[in-house]
């Protein structure tokens, strides 16, 4: 019994001495210089240096002028998150909207499961989605057929979708280059886009989608002097793309000439659409805001885009960037 309550007591001893122990987390601040490190003889220091030691600067070299840090890149995107559009040129018509082709195929998929159709073929690859023959319900119409197509969008982040309608009568094992009928094809595209704009975006992505996309889109700012934009579109749908993207960007069409490949265009500094111009011009000591946008075809799929200012007009390199940049932004 007497050793139980010795033990007990030692016991007791090694707790309260356990929480009375000293805190050195700010011995720190005490802390003093130790005497140099004195190596033995015959050993050398040559090693005990600092791998990343920045040298004193001796001398300095004041550069002309006053430096202004550049204004960032204009986040601009004229197709916008959940916003789905229907674009038409001439006798096409295709699905705007939001989302890499990856994103979009599930919920494609999704839209045909929905509606009934049966999926005949799939090339995910290549972003295509063929449909089994089905009947018109309620209407005395032919048994018919669609191809869906995803693409890449102009801009990067977005995909289009192509809708191509074929008919039996009219089937001879290959799809034809349009379709039998554009009311049936409007009607299906218009349905499509409804359902795209009601659901919410799919969490899947398909990687067989993602794999043969152009994940940068179709437009690019390529560096030269001046610099330009690449485009590839052909020249139809280049043209009439950078024209919309001008009234967008804030610009008023003067003129134009469609077989030059040139607009004049000018820019009214009092628009709301003009906002991001007035600032760029506030610090600068230039009278200008009218310029040529030229349009140059390289291939039958590659445009270029070149902006300069017009004849009695000032302007500089950082203007012209600008420029650029704020029409690259609305293309689609």
């Amino acid at each position: 019994m007497l050793i139980s309550r010795t033990a007990v007591v030692l016991l007791s001893v090694v707790l309260v001495s356990a929480c009375t122990w000293r805190d050195r987390a700010n011995d720190y601040r005490q802390a003093q210089l130790s005497k140099p490190l004195v190596l033995p003889p015959g050993i050398e220091s040559t090693a005990l240096h600092d791998s990343y030691r920045v040298p004193g600067i001796e001398s300095h070299v004041v550069l002309p002028g006053e430096f202004s840090v550049p204004q960032p890149d204009p986040l601009i995107k004229d197709v916008e998150q959940g916003v789905v559009r229907i674009q038409k040129m001439g006798d096409d018509r295709w699905v705007l909207l939001d989302g890499s082709p990856g994103q979009i195929w599930p919920r494609l998929r999704g839209f045909l499961n929905l509606a009934g159709f049966p999926v005949a073929r799939t090339d995910a690859v290549n972003g295509i989605i063929e449909t089994g023959w089905v009947q018109p319900r309620g209407e005395e119409l032919p048994r018919e057929r669609f191809r869906f197509r995803i693409e890449q969008g102009v801009q990067r982040g977005t995909s289009e979708i192509y809708v191509l309608q074929s008919v039996v009568e009219n089937d001879q094992g290959r799809w034809p280059r349009g379709s039998f009928s554009e009311q049936r094809e409007q009607e299906m595209t218009m349905a499509l886009a409804q359902y795209l704009a009601d659901s919410e975006a799919a969490s899947s992505v398909s990687m067989l989608a993602e794999r043969n996309a152009e994940t940068g889109g179709k437009i690019f700012l390529e560096a030269g002097d001046p610099p330009y934009i690449r485009l590839l579109l052909p020249f139809d749908r280049a043209w009439a793309s950078l024209e919309n993207a001008l009234g967008k960007a804030g610009f008023t069409v003067d003129d134009r000439d469609r077989s030059q490949g040139r607009y004049w265009v000018s820019i009214d500094e009092d628009n709301d659409d003009a906002l991001w111009f007035r600032r760029l011009m506030k610090d600068k000591d230039l009278d200008g805001n009218a310029f040529i946008v030229q349009m140059i075809k390289i291939t039958d799929q590659e445009m270029q885009i070149r902006v300069a200012p017009q004849e009695g007009e000032e302007s500089d390199a950082d203007v012209i960037d600008r420029v650029l940049k704020q029409i690259k932004g609305f293309i689609s």
